[in-house]
């Protein structure tokens, strides 16, 4: 069997759901090539990653390039005329063109593509604008292969609000299968067009057994630790979380905020945590490997998770750290946004509160610091939970059922 995933940049640091899915689909002794639209930074690498860059193959797509050096590509255009004959002819055949930015790609996928590397049992779309680039490859004749599309967050959210509910129309007609990752997000894909027959819930997973648990209880002189991953981004909430800290701090606890995680908001955060007076007691600590974060977590008592709409439409649609923090033993406070009721139980594992709702976000931080004995068996409800529901070995062999693949005798046990 031979798998394709096609993905953006890669390796991408923050989308340890797809990796995981690859490191499910080696497990079992499938082929995989990761298709990538460009080379991501190896600066900071997950043990999964070094893996997959060792057992993987690796196919990079020339990306096209800025305005200003439009130039480049046309030179690559001149260089390549066979394949841009190629690319024409077919998109001729088929009576349909896409944008000049995606011929442009075509053009330029059309050489790595070549010979054998296109010929996959299935082709695995992370996010739907990749999904409709893999119609465009395989009506071409750049891949062949069963086409799935998963959904995550920000293609059903930012993407449709930016350019209309029409845009995936094309991937809708096309496509072979649609994979959710909540409720939810099938909710939101099935109003802008996708097939309902076609369409399947199954979340992204991790390995729980390969996340330490541990049992939180609180220490008497220790601060509570609070800690929050993500992005620093809007939709993320950390500006939120922060704010609701200080509240906590002024109802007499003594408490630390960690908050792991770099992006374009991270001068905005740093300058928000001075003016609050956080300076001593929130940390910004940047990006880190897989197994850092593992480390920093293990260290944690509380999670915190204030994710809100972005004023671009961003969403997400899942939160998988919502079940990494939840296998570790760590009870969660999350704000009830979009597919995350879905991925805990609200006074079991953790609590859930009114998004974008500063005080009540306090009001749970500040409720779960003062009674640390509920700790220990929301920690255990959590692991519990998450074991059940999103062990990504199970959720790779429920897909493959689905999808009626046989999955090779050569498979090995995790």
């Amino acid at each position: 069997m031979r798998i394709a995933i096609l993905t953006d940049r890669f390796p991408a640091l923050s989308e340890t759901f797809i990796e995981n899915q690859i490191v499910s689909l080696l497990d079992l002794g499938i082929a995989v090539t990761i298709i990538a639209s460009g080379r991501g930074s190896t600066e900071i690498l997950h043990a999964s990653t070094r893996r997959i860059l060792a057992e993987a193959q690796i196919l990079y797509l020339p990306v096209p390039q800025p305005r200003h050096r439009r130039w480049r590509d046309a030179l690559a255009v001149l260089v390549r005329p066979r394949a841009a004959a190629r690319i024409l002819g077919a998109l001729h055949r088929i009576h349909a063109w896409p944008g000049p930015h995606e011929i442009l790609r075509l053009i330029l996928a059309a050489p790595v593509l070549a010979g054998e590397a296109k010929h996959f049992d299935y082709v695995f779309c992370h996010f739907a604008p990749n999904g409709s680039f893999g119609i465009w490859l395989r009506d071409v004749g750049l891949l062949q292969g069963t086409l799935l599309t998963f959904c995550h967050g920000y293609d059903f959210s930012e993407l449709v609000q930016a350019h209309g509910p029409g845009i995936f129309e094309r991937l809708f007609a096309r496509g072979d299968l649609f994979v959710a990752n909540t409720e939810y997000t099938k909710r939101r894909i099935l109003a802008i067009g996708a097939p309902s027959a076609r369409t399947l819930t199954l979340p992204v997973g991790l390995f729980p057994d390969r996340l330490r648990y541990r049992v939180r209880y609180a220490a008497p002189d220790r601060p509570v630790r609070f800690l929050s991953i993500g992005r620093l981004v809007e939709k993320k909430g950390h500006g939120l979380a922060i704010r609701a800290f200080r509240q906590v701090l002024d109802a007499g606890i003594n408490a630390r905020l960690g908050i792991i995680g770099d992006g374009p908001l991270r001068a905005e955060l740093a300058a928000l945590i001075a003016e609050l007076g956080l300076g001593d007691t929130v940390t910004l600590l940047g990006r880190h490997s897989q197994e850092s974060v593992a480390h920093l977590a293990d260290q944690a008592d509380l999670f915190v998770l204030a994710s809100t709409a972005s004023a671009s439409g961003d969403v997400e649609g899942q939160g998988l750290v919502l079940q990494e923090a939840q296998a570790m033993g760590l009870p969660v406070i999350a704000s009830n946004h979009n597919g995350f009721p879905e991925g805990m139980r609200d006074g079991e594992t953790g609590m859930l509160v009114q998004e974008a709702d500063i005080d009540a976000l306090a009001a749970a931080m500040i409720q779960l610091a003062q009674h640390p004995e509920n700790w220990a068996p929301m920690g255990r409800a959590g692991r519990s939970f998450v074991r059940e529901h999103f062990d990504q070995a199970r959720l790779t062999a429920e897909l493959l059922g689905v999808l009626g693949a046989r999955v090779p005798a050569s498979a090995r046990v995790a």
